[in-house]
């Protein structure tokens, strides 16, 4: 009996480009960077091609609980996240796992009764369009970041555009970076190389229609809130693995 074989292409991080046979009874799987995966006929029994939540998306260990992304959550990129730290990524909705909802009605996210945590669950973008572990950070993940060293900066995206935010340094040398996203209102977004607005999991205590942000740009860091509806952006987390004895 011939041993079974699935080829899985993970879409997100391998693109095929083709595939064929060679002269030898291989099948050879061409990727788009030219680099080339072959195995025998005769050991393929089924070739599936499948699309997975997983993406590029590094951790950065700040020496805090949790490990931190290197970059914006975007939905628009192939890998779920943006290709380099000084990226704004994309704005969302306040408990709006689809990323789609620009609509200004409150009953939206999600819905007339809103959970007051939502971190790592059915409503966490990051966690149902990312996976892996990923999730947003809770206010209290928010606060230990704002205890490391932390000041304004400027990085170069690829276009030789100067981009502003906040450079967060750990004592281990390892560092983030937050732009100065802005947020958006409906179809459009403001004060982007101003300020940044980024989601915590964490609902309002008081007022059910606003959840609790990181709110970043010159001169102050802090965490505030804002309205469920606006888009804002997203930096996700994962929990830090406990070291082995």
């Amino acid at each position: 009996m011939k041993k079974l074989f699935s080829i899985i292409f993970l879409a997100t991080l391998i693109p095929l480009t083709m595939w064929a046979q060679d002269s030898k009874g291989s099948i050879v799987v061409t990727l788009k960077d030219g680099s080339k995966v072959s195995m025998p006929r005769s050991g393929i029994q089924k070739i599936t091609i499948e699309d997975v939540k997983l993406s590029s998306i590094d951790e950065v260990d700040l020496g805090l609980s949790v490990k931190w992304a290197n970059v914006n959550l975007d939905l628009t990129c192939d890998g779920k996240v943006v290709a380099s730290p000084e990226g704004y990524g994309g704005y969302y909705g306040w408990a709006d796992p689809t990323g789609l909802k620009t609509v200004d009605d409150k009953n939206q996210y999600p819905s007339y009764t809103r959970p007051k945590k939502i971190s790592g669950g059915q409503y966490d973008i990051a966690t149902q369009q990312i996976g892996d572990g990923w999730r947003l950070p809770t206010t209290e993940e928010f606060n230990e970041l704002l205890t490391l060293k932390h000041e304004e900066a400027t990085l170069t995206d690829a276009e030789g555009n100067a981009v502003k935010g906040v450079k967060f340094t750990a004592e281990n040398g390892n560092w983030i970076f937050l732009p100065y996203s802005g947020y958006r209102y409906k179809e459009n977004v403001f004060q982007t190389g101003q300020y940044g607005y980024y989601w915590t999991g964490d609902l309002n205590s008081v007022l059910d229609w606003m959840a609790c942000e990181l709110n970043i740009g010159e001169g102050f860091n802090r965490i505030s809130n804002n309205a469920v509806y606006n888009g804002c952006s997203v930096r996700p987390v994962k929990d830090s693995l406990p070291v082995a004895e």
